[in-house]
């Protein structure tokens, strides 16, 4: 410690490279560690199950489950303690007046009881309250939302506004809680009883009503009876598959049911493992690593420089009789020292960088997303892991070189000998340079390839020309407005906008290029229905194309500068009022679809499952089988990221086609530099002045 007193300025500098260099490992190591490895927030990962339903015929293919199948699963399993089901939507928070978007859970009444969590404060659902469309307006908040509250006992009983209907809170899930998936987790739970009132149309099941047996809408989870494997659990679903596909021939047919462990992120119908996040856990921790072995690169330099101010110190201890070993041990315990006090400020900087990335997160997306930072023993056991480690890289190197010394020389060197010639004959310190300076140029170039990728994406060409154009994201059931009323407000939002000083064109979109939430649907000739179990090999045969579905306004094409081929565009009464069904395709489902001949004037149809029912959820939509006339083909558009096929298109009037989140593409005629603030605003009010 003397020896480090003695130079504060190194010490320092040397306390500042370990900090940032453990500290960014400590940061990497708490994020990784959090999302591959610590313990969900549920009870006894290893007995909770995600159930899913797979075709026989097509492994490849699973979805979801039905209210009925559900409780039937539930009634003659034997080898779960129980088994709940749920889904997620988005819903409209209401606060201070204006509607936020939230993450909502919408669960069977065991849902916590099967993930073993009890509310910190109040009662989870009651059964009754899951009964389909007879529940009471009750609610479950998370400790954030509890939090934003000021976390007030008296929030119990309270009102909490969802989707412009007031819901009555019952209980508070405690601190860390996610649900089912990891660190990312709903704001509020609501039970299946009151789900038609805060759904989304992306929670919708085609023309199905919640409680039908031909719905797909719920994903399930059950929790194993003691000393059952997930092995034994597998015939036991596969025999009330069979036994369900016999007494619904018709909603089950070519359905089994298998378990595999609950994924820690993303909520999907189909199994799949978690590699990609597995990959980034160790990229993350490979270019942190890089960083720690370039500190300790640059502070072995630096060790060594300041070793030739102590080579005569280190020369008289020995001649004194001094053991070679116990300078190294010296050398080495100074090196701990100070990758200990530099892994104490990496913590620090580590748990700091962490909470600013986390709360920047949080404050961007409409979830809430747990990371309880704080030093815990796996945090402090890493860290010093990494002063360790450290201290072999950046101390024991210089600790020999600098114990390996020649008496005479050294002590004629503080006499005056010249040390620069000597240096010059034997430079210890060049490999170390050239080491650091290789590894530190492949993390620049990590880097900048990283930054250079991202720019591309970012830069990606869509088709569609977005310069002077704005974004206006609207969705009416947030605020609880119903189709006809969000189709009444949308009417006047877009005339307003049209007719706004300096814009030269707007239309409504269902959808934007790379958005959070897509649909697509399959395409294929009108007259055409194969049967469910025919494989037809081509387009005349019936073969359906997968294509996104893309709903828009009669300007669309206009205000995107999204070029139209051959054939027109939607005129104002088939945007706005329906109509017979037309549609526009793009180049590729053209060619897909009539690969040797012309698609315009041709007729289409949305491929119909064999298990939908006839007629639609949203009266004036399209209709599965709806003969489907093609008066336009347009250029196709790129969303797909390093060199994917992309994908096909067909675009349909916004009136036959409606979304409740929907956006306004507006051009502006010009917009000088410096006036996207005030035009962003005069949006904002134009759109607030219609309702």
């Amino acid at each position: 410690l003397r020896q480090l007193v003695k130079a504060p300025g190194f010490t320092i500098a040397a306390v500042t490279v370990l900090a940032l260099g453990i500290g960014a490992n400590t940061a990497v190591f708490s994020l990784v560690h959090t999302m591959l490895f610590a313990s969900p927030g549920y009870a006894q990962p290893a007995e909770v199950l995600q159930i899913y339903s797979q075709d026989k015929k097509d492994p490849k293919n699973f979805r979801g489950f039905s209210y009925p199948t559900y409780l039937d699963i539930r009634q003659q399993n034997t080898a779960f303690e129980d088994v709940m089901g749920y889904h997620l939507s988005m819903v409209g928070v209401g606060e201070k007046g204006t509607p936020r978007r939230a993450m909502a859970g919408i669960v069977s009444a065991n849902y916590f009881s099967v993930l073993g969590v009890a509310p910190a404060l109040g009662r989870a659902f009651l059964s009754e309250e899951e009964t389909p469309r007879r529940g009471t307006r009750v609610a479950v908040v998370s400790d954030g939302f509890w939090k934003k509250r000021g976390r007030n006992a008296a929030i119990l009983g309270s009102e909490v506004i969802l989707n412009g209907r007031p819901f009555t809170i019952v209980g508070v899930m405690p601190k860390g809680f996610t649900g089912t998936m990891h660190m990312f987790g709903s704001e509020v739970w609501v039970p299946f009883g009151v789900r038609e009132e805060v759904m989304d149309e992306f929670a919708r099941d085609g023309g199905t009503t919640f409680g039908e047996r031909a719905g797909k809408e719920l994903m399930l989870v059950g929790r194993l009876k003691s000393g059952v494997t997930a092995e034994a659990a597998q015939p036991v679903l596969k025999g009330i598959a069979a036994n369900l596909e016999g007494a619904y021939p018709v909603e089950q047919k070519d359905q089994t049911f298998l378990a595999a462990p609950l994924r820690r992120f993303g909520t999907s119908t189909s199994p799949s493992g978690e590699k990609a996040v597995s990959m980034l856990g160790g990229l993350l921790l490979g270019m942190s690593g890089i960083v720690l072995l370039v500190a300790c690169l640059n502070l072995a330099n630096m060790l060594l420089a300041r070793g030739t101010a102590r080579r005569k110190e280190i020369a008289i201890r020995l001649a004194l009789g001094a053991a070679r070993g116990r300078i190294i041990r010296q050398l080495l315990t100074e090196g701990f020292v100070l990758a200990v006090v530099g892994g104490a400020f990496g913590i620090v900087l580590a748990l700091w960088s962490s909470d600013l990335l986390m709360g920047s997160l949080g404050r961007m997306l409409p979830i809430d997303i747990i990371y309880i930072g704080g030093p815990n023993l796996s945090l402090i056991a890493a860290t010093l892991a990494f002063c360790f480690v450290g201290t072999l890289c950046f101390a024991l190197g210089p600790a020999l070189k600098l114990s390996r010394v020649t008496l005479v020389g050294d002590l004629k060197e503080q006499a005056g000998e010249d040390v620069v010639a000597r240096r010059w004959k034997f430079m210890p310190r060049n490999p170390l340079v050239v080491v650091q300076f290789a590894f530190s140029l492949a993390l620049v170039t990590a880097a900048a390839l990283f930054v250079r990728g991202a720019g591309k994406a970012a830069d990606v060409d869509t088709g569609l020309q977005t310069d002077r154009t704005f974004l206006v994201e609207l969705d009416a059931s947030l605020g609880g407005y119903d189709r006809a009323r969000s189709q009444e407000v949308y009417r006047a939002v877009g005339e307003k906008l049209s007719s706004l000083p300096g814009v030269e064109a707007s239309s409504i979109s269902g959808t934007v290029p790379f958005g959070m939430l897509s649909l697509s649907k399959r395409v294929l000739r009108a007259g055409l229905q194969p049967a469910a179990d025919a494989k037809p090999a081509t387009a005349a045969d019936g073969l359906a194309f997968r294509a996104s579905w893309r709903s828009v306004g009669a300007d669309y094409f206009k205000t995107t500068h999204l070029p139209l081929l051959r054939g027109r565009a939607f005129t104002a009464a088939e945007a706005l009022s329906g109509g017979p069904a037309v549609a526009i395709i793009d180049e590729i489902l053209a060619k897909k679809l009539w690969p040797d001949g012309d698609a315009l004037g041709q007729r289409v149809q949305v491929y119909r499952e064999s298990t939908e029912p006839t007629t639609v959820e949203s009266p004036g939509d399209i209709e599965p089988g709806e003969s489907i006339q093609i008066i336009g083909i347009a250029a196709h558009t790129r969303e797909a990221f390093f060199g994917q096929e992309p994908e096909s298109a067909i675009y349909v009037p916004f009136a036959r086609a409606f979304q409740s989140n929907s956006y306004f593409f507006v051009k502006f005629a010009s917009l000088p530099a410096g006036s996207e603030a005030n035009a962003a605003d005069l949006l904002r009010r134009t759109v607030s002045s219609v309702d």
